[in-house]
């Protein structure tokens, strides 16, 4: 159990509080059964082509009929304890609750590393609650942070020319990298140059694994990154982004 871990009975202060310490907290056993959305997530994948690194992405904003998946958008958008939370964290809400929804579909193992697997923080900062829809250990593509480096981040942000959407947000793969990304040639279309933008601070990255059902709460200027597939291993996960 971590220091950032609550009971599925804390709280709407509870969470805040921790998310305000660490960046982010995580609620095992948040829902007893996922079931109906992870059926409806599912139906919402058919007919989605791979559009990504790791497999097959949606979201309500541009691909993804929520009215087609009533239970997960109630799960969402319906939350009191939720708009409480976000309403409380966001010290400059613009009223977007869970203004989009995303699903990720993570399966393929081999087409290397997408941008989503290299620690960052978000250029523009949103408000996430992400709930595993199947059990997710390391080796599932488990998302990363560093519990706490939000407030490190946060300072980067406001010495940003446009604090808003920074120009800077990029680490590299771990602490150390210098951040190349993709073959020498750039014949993969990757970005010449180091995109390790701060190589002189330090973090250290922890998988956030849980059983389907765990709800993980938290501030994108937290310092993360998505994880890698291994073979035969898969990841399916639901979140919504407040601002």
């Amino acid at each position: 159990m971590k220091k950032f871990d609550l009971p599925n009975s804390a709280s709407p202060d509870d969470v805040v509080q921790s998310v305000r310490d660490f960046g982010i907290t995580r609620i095992p056993n948040y829902l007893n059964n996922v079931d109906p959305i992870k059926e409806e997530v599912l139906e919402a994948f058919q007919g989605v082509d791979v559009n990504y690194q790791n497999g097959k992405s949606i979201r309500s904003d541009q691909n993804w009929d929520l009215s087609r998946s009533p239970q997960t958008s109630s799960f969402f958008k319906d939350s009191r304890w939720m708009l409480e939370i976000t309403r409380k964290y966001q010290a400059f809400f613009q009223g977007f609750f869970q203004g989009a929804i995303f699903a990720t579909h993570d399966y393929i193992s081999d087409q290397g590393i997408g941008p989503q697997s290299w620690a960052h923080f978000d250029r523009l900062q949103r408000f996430k609650f992400f709930l595993y829809l199947s059990d997710v250990e390391e080796d599932c593509g488990a998302f990363h942070a560093d519990p706490g480096s939000h407030k490190i981040t946060k300072e980067l942000r406001r010495a940003d020319p446009n604090p808003g959407r920074v120009e800077r947000w990029r680490f590299g793969r771990h602490f150390g990298d210098k951040g190349i990304c993709g073959s020498k040639d750039h014949s993969d279309g990757s970005i010449n140059g180091s995109q390790n933008h701060y190589p002189d601070i330090e973090y250290n990255l922890i998988p956030i694994t849980g059983k389907a059902g765990t709800l993980i709460v938290f501030d994108s200027d937290v310092i993360h990154k998505g994880g890698s597939v291994s073979p035969g291993k898969s990841r399916l996960v639901v979140r919504g982004h407040s601002w």
